[in-house]
């Protein structure tokens, strides 16, 4: 009691300005402080999830072109001899693959065909190289992964018997650079998946490269055989090589006849870049959609691959021909295509939104809901679609993961960012075995 008369006595004695400042400022500090404890409380994040379930992937490549002038694939050859032997004529039906024609070569055909082997020898050589590679990287990033492992459970069990600051520092630092270790790992196999990818692609091509300068020409697709201008005894031309954009001299090439599709069914050119020319195949099914036709999706199969390209401004794409299953009558030369090429599909396998999946230097997480806690955990990911991913190891199906989070106080959404592995006229060449 004595004490609040003393304070009250003190107030009554302060100016004028002071008495009326300080409620005002009380007030103040008071109003304060509870609009932060409210804007705590508003900014809690919200999740959104959803759980790990078995389902079926259905992986494509997608690539854009346009119908094609005709159903034709040309034959070409850069040899340059004498024709010695005809295995067919016109009017036959071939298949991919099938000898055609034998040439005997003439010194400067003798001289292509065996730079065009050394070429193919030393691409096959690459792709070992790169695929010997990516196994050793394998083993490194299997031997980071277990250190990171052994790391982590030391972490762990940190405090499960006594140890001093200094060895707790030292076990905290293993897992750190650990950590760094895995992610470096990662990133080098990473890398050796395209170098393996290009060396692909560069032996297809030098492959590609040595039929077309071979003593014996070769049907680079199944259909009929039309416009087939070679017989025994006449001379094939040499002709001068010629300087593609990109600065590269490479052999000129003749067409010597022209294979007809034997349903003359509609077939569209698309172009594929060169990682994903590696993972397309003849046979291979199609389903395409047009914007003249808005409402119809159409289905069909490559036929064939340029596996030699075409380089503008430094950039190598891949012609490649795809065949109509059925067609329409008003379908024109020239109209735009859009095609999602099918190179793979799952069935009954573990599959997340891809919306879930963070990828950061190579390595991908998903946050995991247990308890009304969240955790970060890392995952390895298997074929994708639009909408999903295949989750090969780090969740069980069931499990709890968040697609997306709010806040009360920001009416956005924050989603997780993804990394997906997906993606001319004439055709100068296919691909070999």
């Amino acid at each position: 009691m004595k004490l609040f008369t003393n304070l009250k006595n003190k107030f009554l004695s302060l100016p004028l300005a002071i008495k009326i400042i300080s409620p005002i400022l009380l007030v103040g500090i008071i109003w304060f402080t509870v609009s932060k404890i409210v804007a705590s409380k508003n900014s809690q994040p919200v999740y959104k999830t959803t759980q790990v379930v078995k389902g079926n992937i259905i992986s494509t490549i997608s690539a854009s072109g346009s119908v094609t002038s005709g159903s034709n694939t040309n034959i070409y050859t850069s040899a340059s001899g004498q024709v010695t032997k005809v295995y067919v004529k016109n009017g036959d039906t071939v298949k991919q693959g099938q000898s055609i024609a034998l040439i005997a070569l003439d010194q400067d055909g003798q001289k292509k065909q065996n730079t065009a082997w050394a070429s193919y020898l030393n691409a096959k050589n690459s792709l070992d190289s790169a695929q010997q590679n990516k196994l050793t990287l394998q083993n490194q990033l299997d031997s980071a992964r277990l250190s990171l492992a052994s790391s982590q459970d030391a972490v762990d069990k940190i405090n499960d018997y006594t140890k001093t600051d200094l060895q707790k520092d030292n076990i905290n630092t293993t897992l750190v650079i650990s950590q760094r270790s895995y992610t470096v790992a990662q990133e080098k196999y990473a890398a050796s998946d395209s170098a393996v990818a290009i060396a692909k692609a560069q032996l297809s091509a030098a492959w590609y490269s040595y039929q077309q300068a071979s003593a014996t020409i070769v049907a680079p697709a199944n259909g009929i055989l039309t416009n087939f201008a070679l017989t025994a005894g006449m001379s094939v031309a040499n002709l001068s090589s010629t300087t593609s954009s990109s600065g590269s001299s490479t052999d000129a090439t003749q067409s010597v006849g022209i294979i007809t599709n034997p349903k003359n069914q509609v077939t569209v050119s698309v172009t594929l870049t060169e990682i994903d020319v590696v993972k397309v195949k003849p046979g291979q099914k199609v389903t395409l959609t047009m914007d003249a036709f808005p409402d119809k999706t159409f289905t069909g199969e490559v036929l064939a691959i340029n596996t030699n390209g075409q380089s503008s401004s430094g950039v190598t794409s891949y012609p490649t021909i795809i065949v109509l299953d059925s067609s329409l009558s008003n379908m024109y030369p020239n109209m735009s295509v859009s095609a999602n090429i099918i190179i793979d599909s799952k069935q009954d396998v573990l599959t997340v939104p891809i919306s879930s999946i963070t990828t950061t230097n190579g390595v991908s997480t998903v946050k995991v809901m247990k308890n009304n806690q969240i955790s970060q955990v890392t995952v390895e990911t298997g074929i994708a679609d639009s909408t999903n991913t295949e989750i090969t190891s780090g969740l069980s199906e069931g499990d709890t993961i968040v697609t997306s989070s709010t806040t009360n106080k920001a009416s956005s959404t924050t989603k997780t960012s993804t990394t997906s592995v997906f993606s001319g006229s004439g055709v100068g060449g296919f691909r070999g075995p």
